[in-house]
């Protein structure tokens, strides 16, 4: 057999069957306090032979919808208040929501509970959705001519943690509610606030390019809508994958981490979840250019040789002529 013919032998890729991994949350490990972060062990190492590279995707996926939408993890739970008196007195408080998935009129009357509850001057309140629009009226019914009272989303000390974006605001400026005086959400109500989709990342992928500024970066195994109501399972089959080449030649363990968009890890309150993945193997050209550069070499060997043999002759001719002239 020729050296072609043995080149040809070489360059013939032998395809693989594809392998899938079934991944469920009982059998994972937490990464912290929360169950949407976990690395998971595999029972036997994926390895890509030397002419081989890994691609990795999301084939399958069973997600309980068992999450709040608001919540102490999601950093959305807390409002900040300064009521401001006639007199001149304030009185500054923090209300916190529970944890929960909520109708944005039971959200309203538990807001304005705590902040009835909570008040040094008898302030009370009157807070109306409005379907067509929306967006929410805010009233501050109580107290005297004169008084207001302040919503803190962008000075309160509990800014990152704000409800606002709940109730139709967000955090670039504080809202004043004067005595007896109609005011509206600036934006239109947002129960989900972040959790239209799940961002599934994974310590196996390399950073993904995101196109707008300040977001966030890396990991991106894929992102699934949230398409369901609460307690609904989501289910997402994907047909036409996107494929993710990774680095790595073998791994035994993959970490996971579901957030939404803005990185807050997500808390399934403990009810398991299923990824089902898929790794392909493909032909690695890099094996064909590192295979050429050597035959490159050796050719070049070769001819760096043929050309000291080719000076040496001619130099041995020379020297016969000049002998040959004594």
């Amino acid at each position: 057999m020729n050296n072609n013919n043995i080149e040809n032998e070489l360059d013939k890729y032998i395809i693989r069957q594809p392998i899938e991994i079934l991944l469920s949350s009982k059998n994972g490990v937490n990464v912290g306090n929360l169950d949407g972060h976990k690395i998971y062990q595999l029972d036997k190492e994926i390895t890509a032979r030397k002419d081989e590279a890994i691609l990795l995707y999301l084939k399958k996926c069973f997600v309980p919808f068992s999450f709040y939408c608001l919540a102490d993890n999601q950093n959305n739970n807390k409002l900040d208040v300064r009521e401001n008196s006639n007199t001149g007195a304030t009185n500054s408080y923090t209300i916190t929501i529970d944890n929960g998935n909520y109708a944005i009129n039971d959200l309203l009357v538990d807001i304005k509970s705590k902040m009835v509850s909570n008040s040094n001057f008898n302030f009370n309140y009157s807070f109306v959705y409005v379907p067509a629009t929306n967006k929410v009226s805010f009233i501050l019914t109580g107290g005297h001519a004169n008084d207001s009272v302040s919503l803190l989303f962008n000075t309160g000390t509990n800014k990152n943690k704000s409800i606002c974006r709940l109730i139709g605001f967000d955090d670039t400026a504080d809202i004043t509610l004067p005595h007896n005086t109609t005011v509206k959400s600036t934006n239109v109500v947002d129960m989900a606030d972040g959790l239209d989709s799940i961002h599934i990342k994974s310590d196996l992928i390399g950073e993904n390019i995101r196109s707008t500024e300040n977001s966030l970066t890396g990991g991106e195994l894929l992102i699934i809508p949230v398409d369901l109501a609460p307690n609904s399972i989501l289910y997402f089959n994907e047909f036409t994958p996107f494929k993710h080449r990774i680095s790595l030649k073998s791994f035994k363990s993959i970490e996971l981490n579901l957030t939404d968009n803005k990185d807050n890890t997500i808390d399934f309150n403990n009810v398991p979840y299923t990824f089902i993945l898929l790794v392909e193997f493909i032909k690695d050209e890099s094996s064909n250019i590192t295979r050429d550069t050597r035959n490159l070499r050796e050719e070049n060997r070769i001819r760096t040789e043929q050309e000291k043999s080719n000076n040496s002759m001619f130099d041995m001719m020379v020297d016969r002529v000049n002998a040959s002239n004594f």
